[in-house]
């Protein structure tokens, strides 16, 4: 292990909260380990969104101790042929389906080894065709953080599937940006860092949304004007936009994966786009 001690099971799913989903996956874990610390990240990815899964967990996951081990479940693919996994980087354990949800976080913190869930005798002794969250991948999580070694969970695996992240897309005085996620609040996440935007916030800048025009950045929510859509820094690093007190996506009519352009002030959207 990372540690001298196990860190924390630390849950993401897409299970939501009307089900019984969540709290069987941790009935499963303390059945296992009774001293397991269990923290929900979210269990309100949009369902089979693996790619806003992915986000999520790899905006949380330097924030938590060195030996953490992360079990995500995010899967539309159970039930195939995708292969349930362990991922060993340098500082935490990943579990999950291998189908792009772990390798955006697990990658950047470069990866050490990653093993095929093959040994059933770690698993449940029933495992459904539809509910490897239970049967698979919280049994190996607790097990894991019993000190039990990734080796012995199976069989050495090749690299991850990918979900690689849209980047910006360079235009005629201009990025072509992609909406990367949308929060309780509404805030509109862009896949924009603020060292990409600082040269156009430098200059001047407009960001086309359907009929709406951006145009102000502000420091913080408090020193917004109320009503008006603006551009931030959001804590992740990358910019956001949000309209203070309200919900930015409802009010601008924006979705994940939306399209946004961002242009230097004054400039005309290309005519390719």
């Amino acid at each position: 292990m990372h540690t001298s001690t196990p860190g924390p099971i630390t849950l993401l799913t897409d299970f939501g909260d009307i089900d019984p989903f969540v709290g069987i996956l941790k009935g499963v874990i303390l059945s296992i380990n009774p001293g397991a610390v269990i923290v929900d990240l979210c269990h309100k990815v949009p369902p089979q969104d693996i790619g806003y899964g992915a986000v999520m967990l790899d905006t949380a996951m330097d924030y938590f101790p060195r030996g953490t081990i992360f079990c995500a479940v995010v899967d539309p693919g159970v039930g195939s042929s995708r292969r349930p996994v362990l991922v060993e980087t340098s500082d935490y354990f990943m579990v999950g389906p291998d189908n792009g949800l772990l390798w955006q976080a697990a990658q950047r913190n470069t990866i050490k080894n990653v093993v095929h869930l093959t040994r059933s005798r770690y698993f449940l002794s029933c495992v459904s065709a539809t509910f490897h969250g239970r049967d698979i991948f919280a049994p190996v999580a607790a097990r894991l953080s019993t000190g039990i070694q990734p080796a012995a969970f199976g069989e050495p695996a090749q690299e991850l599937a990918r979900c690689v992240p849209d980047t910006p897309e360079p235009v005629d005085r201009g990025l072509l940006l992609t909406v990367r996620s949308i929060d309780t609040f509404g805030n509109i996440g862009l896949n924009l860092t603020w060292e990409n935007f600082k040269p156009y916030a430098d200059k001047g800048f407009c960001l086309q949304i359907n009929d709406t025009a951006i145009t102000g950045y502000y420091q913080s929510y408090a020193s917004a004007p109320e009503n008006q859509p603006f551009v931030l820094t959001a804590s992740t690093g990358y910019m956001e936009i949000a309209v203070k007190n309200r919900h930015a996506a409802k009010l601008l009519a924006v979705s994940r994966q939306d399209k946004i352009l961002l242009m230097e002030k004054g400039s005309s959207p290309s005519s390719d786009i």
